[in-house]
């Protein structure tokens, strides 16, 4: 199940008895529309697969590493921002994948670094401001 048309938890409970694997919504710090079907995911052991985990790519549109709570947490846990939100959906469920994208090596060894980044009650609650 992909789109965010289609993947609400009606349709997910609809799904679930054909065996659903995993499914795919947009979401993130600055975008939690999904979080119902998450919640469903996590309770029928669903992987969940964000896309655009760091905001949107679209001008206009709110980007994670541009709001001041997180760039706050990643520089106290010594981070990037970049880094702070992928991290911070890797907390929202144990079968959350994420594929981030890269531009470079650089880029790739960062991405890999936001899985191993831990945060803290504090920094978990820093973005739900």
């Amino acid at each position: 199940m992909s789109g965010s048309a289609t993947s609400t938890p009606t349709t997910l409970r609809h799904a679930l008895p054909a065996g659903v694997a995993c499914v795919q919504n947009g979401y993130g710090l600055v975008d939690r529309a999904a979080e119902p079907v998450l919640r469903l995911c996590r309770e029928h052991d669903v992987a969940w697969v964000p896309y655009f985990p760091l905001g949107s790519g679209f001008a206009g549109l709110p980007e994670v590493a541009d709001r001041p709570e997180v760039r706050e947490v990643a520089a106290r846990l010594g981070a990037t921002p970049a880094q702070v939100g992928p991290a911070w959906v890797l907390t929202r469920s144990p079968r959350a994948m994420l594929i981030p994208g890269t531009r470079d090596l650089a880029h790739l060894a960062e991405n890999l670094a936001a899985g191993d980044l831990v945060l803290d009650p504090e920094s978990l609650l820093a973005p739900e401001r």
